[in-house]
């Protein structure tokens, strides 16, 4: 949610101001999402309830996500492990796979499996419906990620993955999208917020939310007309943001191929019709490069494209 502040509200204190503009929260709920650095005033984050403001600003509340008492139960699921130690794990996740629990998925998500393979022992940093997951791919994107095993392991990946540690880690993606990104490469640099009528949804911003940095090159494109064409792209994360890569290829006009949350309401006719009728978003984390913070090792894992977005780039050879 964002909030623009006025004269009316100037020089109060934040939680007041708030709940005078927004009275779905109450200053109890306010104070607790401060406590949870939740609440953002002209891109700082607001540490102190009592903080008087000044107009004109801009106020974010970022919404938190509802704990949902669910058990952890371990399921006998397959996974392609890729890496493992006694800090972590690399897994190859497939796209229609749930990372964690939460309402409509209350099983046979990456976490029940983890939890199996690694006899509960996972670290409970990020909660208790999250344990181990220091960074989420959603249900339709494929490829890989990592899993903490101990709280140590799963600070010290957070910092790397949160912080914009470039020289320390590495993430590249593949995706899939309409059109040609003009120019073929360069630097997406927003900021991303939450849709403001569309809870579940994020937007570009140019100075609400949080910096995001998407590096992105073009491998080859394909046309079907003279004016439509698809694009495989590969893009870098140099910051780690909730549905970045599909925001930031929406921002530039480049929607990615499946997603129907981000992506064209109508496809026509003009594509083929694996095109149009692909089942998810076409996106894939293909590469994962670190420093092991314990064993100061570098480590380097690709993952090659799913079956589905092969087929998908057999038709740049039409």
């Amino acid at each position: 949610m964002i909030i623009e502040i006025t004269d009316f509200t100037a020089e109060k204190r934040i939680d007041v101001a708030i709940s005078e503009l927004a009275p779905e929260f109450s200053r109890t709920k306010i104070q607790k999402l401060i406590i949870a650095k939740k609440v953002i005033c002209n891109n700082d984050i607001v540490l102190d309830a009592s903080k008087k403001i000044t107009a004109p600003c801009l106020i974010e509340i970022e919404d938190c996500a509802p704990e949902y008492d669910y058990e952890i139960t371990p399921e006998k699921i397959d996974l392609d492990i890729v890496y493992k130690d006694e800090f972590i794990l690399v897994i190859n996740k497939p796209a229609g796979m749930v990372c964690h629990p939460a309402p409509g998925h209350k099983s046979g998500t990456l976490v029940n499996a983890v939890a199996y393979h690694c006899n509960n022992h996972l670290s409970t940093v990020g909660g208790t419906m999250r344990p181990g997951i220091v960074h989420r791919l959603d249900k339709g994107t494929s490829g890989l990620m990592l899993v903490a095993k101990t709280n140590e392991a799963h600070v010290a990946f957070a910092d790397l993955f949160a912080n914009e540690k470039g020289n320390l880690i590495k993430r590249k993606y593949t995706c899939f999208v309409y059109g040609v990104p003009n120019p073929k490469s360069g630097k997406i640099e927003t900021f991303i917020t939450r849709h403001p009528r569309n809870r579940q949804m994020f937007i570009a911003h140019n100075n609400i939310g949080k910096h995001s940095i998407t590096l992105y090159e073009v491998e080859k494109s394909v046309y079907f007309t003279s004016t439509k064409a698809i694009s495989k792209v590969t893009c870098e994360l140099l910051t780690g943001r909730t549905h970045q890569i599909r925001v930031h290829m929406k921002h530039i006009g480049c929607n990615i191929i499946g997603d129907k949350m981000y992506g064209k309401s109508k496809i026509e006719h003009t594509y083929p019709e694996i095109i149009r009728d692909f089942p998810r978003q076409a996106l894939h984390s293909q590469m994962l490069e670190f420093q092991h913070p314990f064993t100061h090792e570098w480590l380097h894992f690709d993952a090659t494209l799913p079956d589905d977005m092969l087929k998908l780039e057999e038709t740049f050879k039409t």
